[in-house]
């Protein structure tokens, strides 16, 4: 059960939705998500696997299990549910650091670091604009 449990707490940084096209059946390729994910939120932001695994960026990256060990692509493929990469699975008011008890902080963390430093020589971007989707501003009745 504890096992069970651990799996359940895997993270996953900025690539927590859509991973259920991700396979691993026999005679088949492991596969990326081959859409851009949109992270909903108060200000849900675009994330795209295939530019990261085209920088070179492997999944151990960004996913790790409860103990902060890098998942493999085999190992995310044999999940059973990959909801289970959901940050906020661990990163929730439980977890032990304050400042990382939000997925917005989690990606903020992680991601912007990345980007800032860079990886293979690229650095990625870092404007808010750049990953947050600008939304429409509902009008008010009567306005």
């Amino acid at each position: 059960m504890k096992k069970t449990v651990m799996i359940g707490a895997i993270l996953g940084l900025a690539l927590t939705i859509g991973i259920e096209s991700l396979s691993a059946s026999a005679g088949d390729s492991l596969k990326t998500p081959a859409t851009e994910l949109v992270i909903d939120g108060k200000k849900p932001a675009r994330f795209n696997h295939t530019t990261h695994v085209t920088l070179g960026l492997n999944c151990g990256t960004c996913h790790h299990d409860a103990e902060h060990k890098a998942l493999t692509a085999e190992a995310i493929a044999a999940l059973p549910d990959t909801k289970a990469l959901s940050c906020i699975t661990c990163h929730n008011s439980s977890f032990s650091n304050k400042d990382l008890q939000k997925q917005k902080d989690v990606f903020h963390a992680r991601c912007k670091e990345c980007h800032k430093t860079g990886h293979n020589g690229k650095k990625g971007p870092s404007g808010c604009a750049d990953c947050h989707i600008k939304q429409e501003k509902k009008a008010v009745e009567g306005c």
